[in-house]
């Protein structure tokens, strides 16, 4: 049986419209926040597509599409700190799988979800950094970042986060994430093909999303390029309150 029959078997035209739409819509999303994809397209596509298929796809097709946007994100990003969230990352995901002998899942969704909450209050009331936390604590960002990430897959919000409170203003945030999001992908990738998680489903999956994605990724770009920063910042509030709500109600249904 051809490989594309095996991944979306007897689906309907409805179903296929829905998990492209997802997938636009999700591109939109990343394309004017900088962030969002896979938090807004994976619980969807995973109704409808096996998610050892659907979670390898996610950064080949994240990385492809954000390729578009990181020559003028490059420029603009915060290099300063999107090296020590990195550092933090590569740190903490293996703790965050050991964090999973002691706390389930499910414990450690609703509490991100929690947090996620109070710190989305505090932004949304015009909480925000007076100057750049010290390197100690941007590594330490970076950690919780990985720790989650190695135990829920949700190891975004800690660093979008960050960038949202930091002083350097919309522009530079935007950019921060889009840089730091194409790296952590790519280390994504790189560790799911040493895993052996990359097979001819993942890569036909990803090369079916890739371009609906990148459409929706491209308009988002258009869109912010004309939106104002207090629209920008509700935009990306909500969306996180969104996810944290979700987060706390999958753990209770889960």
């Amino acid at each position: 049986m051809p490989p594309l029959l095996t991944l979306l078997p007897h689906m309907s035209a409805g179903a296929a419209i829905l998990i492209f739409g997802t997938v636009f819509l999700a591109g939109f999303l990343r394309g004017f926040t900088g962030f969002g994809f896979a938090l807004a397209a994976v619980p969807v596509l995973t109704l409808f597509v096996a998610p050892a298929a659907v979670v390898p796809a996610i950064p080949i097709v994240a990385m492809v599409a954000g390729a578009e946007q990181l020559p003028r994100a490059w420029k603009s990003a915060n290099w300063h700190a999107i090296y020590r969230l990195l550092i933090g990352a590569v740190i903490g995901a293996p703790l965050g799988v050991l964090a999973l002998t002691y706390f389930s899942a499910n414990v450690m969704r609703v509490m991100i979800g929690l947090v996620l909450l109070a710190a989305v209050l505090a932004l949304w009331r015009g909480y925000r950094f007076t100057r750049r936390p010290h390197t100690g604590a941007q590594i330490g960002i970076g950690v919780a970042s990985g720790i989650l990430n190695g135990a829920t897959a949700m190891g975004g919000p800690p660093v979008i986060l960050f960038f949202l409170a930091s002083p350097e203003g919309v522009v530079v945030g935007r950019a921060s994430l889009l840089v730091y999001f194409f790296f952590i992908s790519a280390w994504s990738i790189v560790a799911q093909a040493v895993a052996g998680l990359l097979d001819l489903k993942v890569l036909i999956l990803a090369l079916l999303m890739i371009p609906v994605m990148a459409v929706g990724n491209v308009l988002g770009d258009r869109l912010f390029n004309r939106a104002k920063a207090s629209t920008y910042q509700r935009v990306a509030l909500a969306f996180l309150m969104v996810i944290a709500v979700l987060a706390i109600g999958r753990a209770f249904l889960g």
